[in-house]
């Protein structure tokens, strides 16, 4: 209780607290180019508003700030402080202004700060304790080619904590590849421990690019002021790796196709299930996998396959990949489709070619998998169509050479019975009743023999072989024979919207991993279905031709 009193007696005694002071202060002046100098701005109350010290990054690399507040209590008299501490690097070499800060009415004084040109290895005595490197693969590159950047720090005593710059140049794509790797290194005979991270960087046009090198800032444990002492202070630590320059090269003119430069390309592809005997129209999947080494999964490029008569394919999304495998990029595009084969026989599948440079070599080479041989096999189950010819009677020739000569002889008689003959014929004619002549025409759909109610049905339940095997039968009755398949009651009725629909549910038959179908669209489809005169004529031949 009596402490209690004693607290609010001396908070009650002591004056009103307000900012009335701002001091900055930078603990060098001048200041070598590549060194770190620490800015100090110390407010004497606790104020919750920073300033704004954007105004530096003009001619410093900031790195901070980080806060501070204290609060002290010396012969009965209280004070606090908030202080903001920053480490500053000149861009170049020069004379500088730190201009005032303003908090709450209260300003800083502005310093003049001098930037003179120095040696990296007497600049300090932190350069032998801490320093950095950058190296890349190569300098000398193609648009699109990747390089590997590395930067290692190194580094002696205690790093306590540090940031290290990202590298961003326009026009190169950088993206660190993996984590941080720990070890050491001796240097000039000392040992340093050395953490190393690893970029990709991939050039997306012609020129010439400085890659500047990474800033590390971080603080380091004061040895001077007691190594071996828990409470040790630590000191403001930085340093700079080297800048890089790299030329970027166009892309040869003679490359054949989309450009890919790699240190190696291949194809290979997997059949499920692994066979050469197909059956016709029963689905196998065909995966194809491009596998690349120092390239990223977006630069892999889509694959052309030429498709034979008599095969479909349902292909799906293709899906890329990368992972980082000692120091390398590997990268992989998968695509995998479904293949039908509509015809019994022989199939051959072309060869898949996929041209890429070789940077190594300098020149362009080639993926290839080669021709694929295939027997289909005649499926009992499918309707056939009939391939069986149709004979069109020829014109006898004319008679050539002498006239055989008639045995009878034309007189009056003869012309009179045949004067008879074609009056006959001539009144049968005139008296024949009319008889219309039915031609082989489309029924409109509404009128179909098929019952619809058993399509709707099978619509709407999301019935697929339902609804293919009414299609079949209603495609019977219209047209006189089943057709072959959906696909060929589709250029039947040459429909556009009917016809994507016959392909949605064709497609659902044959997938290897099945969906979800909706009927509801091949229901409306048909119902609206309207079929002309002329399409008729052209979609089949007249059944019973003169």
């Amino acid at each position: 209780m009596v402490k209690q009193w004693f607290c609010l007696l001396l908070i009650l005694s002591s004056p009103a607290w307000a900012l009335t002071e701002l001091k900055v202060s930078l603990d060098k002046n001048p200041l070598l180019l590549g060194e770190t100098a620490v800015l100090e701005l110390v407010a004497d109350d606790q104020v919750a508003t920073q300033p704004d010290f954007s105004v530096l990054d003009k001619d410093f690399l900031v790195q901070g700030p980080s806060l501070g507040q204290q609060m002290q209590i010396v012969n009965g008299k209280a004070s606090r402080t908030t202080s903001w501490r920053l480490l500053l690097k000149a861009k170049q070499q020069g004379t500088f202004i730190i201009p005032s800060f303003e908090i709450e009415g209260v300003s800083s004084t502005a310093i003049e700060v001098e930037v003179v040109e120095g040696s990296a290895q007497t600049q300090t005595d932190n350069d032998a304790q801490l320093f950095l490197q950058s190296s890349l693969d190569s300098t000398q590159l193609y648009v699109q080619q990747l390089a590997y950047l590395e930067v290692k720090i190194f580094f002696q005593g205690d790093l306590q904590r540090g940031s290290l710059s990202e590298p961003k140049v326009e026009g190169l794509s950088i993206e660190q590849l993996g984590k941080d790797k720990e070890g050491s290194e001796l240097v000039n005979g000392e040992r340093y421990r050395t953490f190393t991270r690893q970029y990709r960087v991939i050039p997306e046009r012609s020129g010439t690019f400085v890659l500047p090198g990474s800033v590390l800032s971080g603080e380091m444990l004061d040895r001077n002021s007691g190594r071996y002492d828990y409470f040790a202070q630590t000191k403001a630590v930085s340093a700079k790796a080297n800048d890089i320059t790299i030329e970027v090269a166009a892309k040869p003119d003679n490359f054949p196709g989309d450009w890919l430069i790699a240190d190696l390309v291949s194809l290979n592809e997997e059949w499920s299930p692994a066979t050469d005997q197909l059956t016709q129209g029963e689905p196998v999947t065909r995966t194809i996998t491009i596998t690349a080494l120092d390239v990223a999964e977006h630069q892999l490029p889509d694959l052309t396959l030429d498709t034979p008569d008599g095969v479909k394919l349902y292909k799906e999304q293709p899906h890329a990949k990368q992972a980082e495998r000692n120091g390398t990029l590997v990268s992989q595009k998968v695509f995998s489709m479904a293949v039908v084969a509509n015809q019994a026989g022989e199939l051959v599948l072309p060869e898949v070619k996929l041209p890429w440079w070789n940077k190594k070599t300098n020149s362009v080479h080639y993926a290839t998998l080669p021709e694929k041989r295939l027997t289909v096999q005649l499926n009992p189950e499918l309707p056939q169509q009939n391939a069986a010819p149709v004979i069109i009677p020829t014109a006898q020739p004319p008679l050539s050479g002498t006239a055989v000569e008639n045995p009878w002889q034309w007189n009056h008689t003869s012309t009179l019975l045949s004067l008879l003959w074609l009056s006959s014929v001539a009144v049968l004619l005139w008296f024949r009743p009319t008889k219309v002549v039915a031609k082989s025409t489309i029924q409109p759909a509404d009128i179909a023999k098929a019952n619809p109610k058993k399509l709707q049905n099978a619509c709407h339940n999301n019935d697929v072989p339902a609804a293919r095997q009414w299609l079949m039968l209603w495609a019977e009755q219209q047209f006189g024979r089943p057709p072959a398949s959906l696909t060929e009651l589709a250029d039947w009725c040459k429909d556009p919207a009917f016809a994507e629909q016959l392909q949605l549910l064709n497609q659902q038959l044959y997938q290897k991993n099945q969906q979800s179908w909706q009927g509801k669209a091949l229901w409306i489809c048909w119902s609206k279905l309207v079929l002309e005169k002329a399409t008729a004529s052209s979609a089949l031949p007249e059944l019973y031709p003169h």
